[in-house]
């Protein structure tokens, strides 16, 4: 991916960077840096989604948008694709070296990894918009595991280091469809995503009206009867299932809150009807709207 433009200090890399270990090749482009003294303003920005993980030191991120905010080892920093950030090292010294892996993928990689979940159940979101500025986040034991193993393989000369990587890569991404990052990678395979996900995604985009499952069929690029056949296979539910699961999941978390009617709901969700709305909830929750509100949120108050 010979257009990244992962690092661009505003004074010579030698001077900054002094040690930078990197596996580039069509779908990715993965480096190690160390910071060995002082810095403030180097730009960090690539066409693709990236992905950043702090093993050592500290560095304070300024956004496009927003308050600049701390990076520490024990988070991950993900970038939607263009977005730039400069970056400060405070801490940097030549004893304790700020030390950061970048992982830039091209959308092909990460449909890839994407096709051989076979229930991706991390994929059913209630939240289906990609941000559009860099998520921090902290990172839960099976990601910071992925994280270290990472930068561990640079730290010897394995004879496979490459398949290493490559697996451990997999791993890591999998890892974030569990965060809040996940919108961000499955943004990333939509120019070329004609499949389950793109179909999950239109459901999620369009929650506020009814979709018909030959328009749900044409998002994905399939056939009615192959949009069946792979809902069933994938996820074990039906097109129309799905649907109206996903729409009884985010009227739940709309009656959380109190100020909310039933009626507002019901249109928030594109019922034709308060009526089949009420029906639709109660089967599918057990309790009618009004009941189920009227319980979550004198729980939240006690």
């Amino acid at each position: 991916m010979s257009s990244l433009d992962v690092f661009r200090p505003d004074r010579p890399p030698e001077v900054l960077v002094e040690d930078r270990a990197s596996v580039s090749g069509d779908e990715l482009e993965f480096s190690v840096y160390d910071t060995h003294q002082p810095a403030e303003g180097v730009s960090l920005q690539t066409p693709h989604l990236l992905y950043c993980g702090m093993v050592t030191g500290r560095k304070v991120v300024h956004a496009e948008e927003g308050e600049a905010f701390a990076f520490v080892p024990g988070q991950s920093l993900v970038l939607p694709p263009g977005a730039r950030v400069t970056i400060d090292f405070p801490d940097a010294d030549r004893q304790t070296p700020t030390t950061c892996l970048t992982l830039a993928l091209a959308p092909s990689k990460v449909q890839r990894i994407l096709e051989r979940v076979r229930r991706p159940s991390s994929l059913v979101s209630e939240d289906w918009t990609a941000p559009d500025a860099p998520v921090l986040m902290d990172n839960a034991p099976g990601l910071e595991q992925a994280l270290r193993t990472l930068a561990g393989l640079f730290a010897g000369a394995h004879p496979h280091r490459d398949a290493l990587i490559d697996i451990n890569v997999a791993e890591l991404v999998v890892r974030m469809l569990q965060t809040e990052a996940r919108t961000l990678l499955l943004d990333q395979t939509e120019a070329a995503d004609h499949g389950l996900a793109a179909a999950l995604r239109y459901v999620h985009r369009h929650l506020d009206r009814h979709i018909a499952v030959q328009e749900l069929a044409e998002a994905a690029c399939m056939s009615p009867s192959t949009l069946h056949r792979t809902f069933r296979q994938a996820l074990g539910t039906t097109p129309l299932q799905y649907m109206t699961d996903v729409r009884m999941q985010r009227a739940q978390e709309l009656l959380r809150d109190p100020a909310r009617t039933v009626t507002a709901v019901s249109y928030d969700l594109g019922f034709d009807s308060v009526s089949h709305f009420i029906k639709t909830f109660k089967k599918h929750v057990g309790d009618t709207p009004k009941v189920y509100q009227d319980r979550v949120t004198g729980e939240d108050a006690a």
